[in-house]
Parts: structure tokens; sequence; C-alpha cells
């Protein structure tokens, strides 16, 4: 009896900070994807492709393909322009507003992650990585993901999630490829 009390209480003293440290590892992580240089991330779900281009801390270009139809994006200087099938269109100075802020408000949202799980180096599709699991819920989506970083520079490359909205799971895949040439500009 004495030993399985020890036993419970070093499992107590020594998980949380490890479960801290975890957290705190992977917060650096995705906060990596945010400030590691200008980077193309490709997404692809269910019903849905987006790739985009990132400058941080605020610029975006992002082409995305739902059911046929492609939209596009731009975010850059405090401007933004969308174009739906047609031609470019300026959006009104607080949308731009608005989606600058969302961008650059990307950091907050890695303060809703939870159940951070550090799972150490994974080989996955032939390569080593770094990975973590965690969960999110914000906006009444629920996700539950799985991160690999790169072991050496602790960015983001593969991120596989599945999100829950009004009763829809969806899978998605996004990949990261950090490249110092990629840049943003306005399409008109």
């Amino acid at each position: 009896m004495r030993i399985a009390t020890l036993a419970a209480f070093a499992a107590i003293t020594f998980t949380a900070p490890a479960q801290a440290d975890c957290l705190a590892d992977l917060k650096s992580v995705l906060t990596g994807s945010l400030t590691g240089g200008p980077y193309v991330m490709e997404l692809v779900s269910d019903d849905m492709t987006m790739t985009a281009e990132v400058v941080p801390p605020a610029s975006i270009h992002a082409t995305t393909h739902v059911g046929g139809t492609t939209q596009e994006m731009t975010v850059h200087d405090g401007k933004a322009w969308m174009q739906m099938g047609g031609s470019w269109t300026a959006m009104p100075d607080s949308m731009a507003a608005q989606m600058t802020a969302g961008i650059s408000g990307a950091a907050g949202m890695i303060d809703q992650v939870a159940g951070a799980q550090c799972l150490g180096t994974q080989n996955f599709e032939g390569k080593d990585y770094l990975a973590f699991k965690y969960d999110f819920a914000m906006a009444g989506v629920e996700s539950s993901s799985t991160l690999y970083a790169d072991p050496a520079t602790k960015l983001p490359l593969l991120i596989l999630g599945t999100s829950t909205a009004a009763g829809k799971t969806t899978a998605t895949r996004a990949t990261y490829r950090y490249d110092p040439s990629v840049t943003v500009s306005a399409p008109m």
C-alpha cells in the first residue's frame, strides 16, 4: 500500500511538469509556422483543396477549390482582395482589417490547444519527424490533429487532422514547405 501511494504521488508530481513542458514545446512548434519565414501550405480535405503562400506576419495569397469553384484571396499591406471566377475585387477597408487581424490573431488561437501529447521522434511515410497530438476547439468546431515537425528546425511540415462541425466530420492533410523566395503582392 505504501509503495502504491508513493508511486501515485510520483506520477502526480512528475506528470504535471512533463505535460506543461509538452504543451510549451507544441506551442513553440505551432508558433514557428507564424515566424519561420515565408512558406507554402497545401491543405487537402474531403471536399476542398487550398494552396496558400504566406509571408508572416500578415501577408497571404490563398487559392481554394470547392465543388468545381475556384476562389482566390490576397491580404497584403493591410489591404484585401477577392476573386471568384472573374476579376479581382478590392475589399472594403473594414473587411481588410478583419482579415489582417485574423491572420495576425492566429498566434492567439494557439492558446486554445488542449490535450497535448509529445510523441517524440516518429517515422511517417519514410521520414523521421518530431510528432505531437493535440485537440483544438473553437467556434463550434472540434478538431484532433497529429503534427509532424522537422526535428532540426522544429517547424511544422505536416498536420493530419479530423474536424467535426454541425455533425459532419472532415479529414484534412496540411503540408508546409518553407521557402524564402515565396512572396505575396497586391493582385491589382
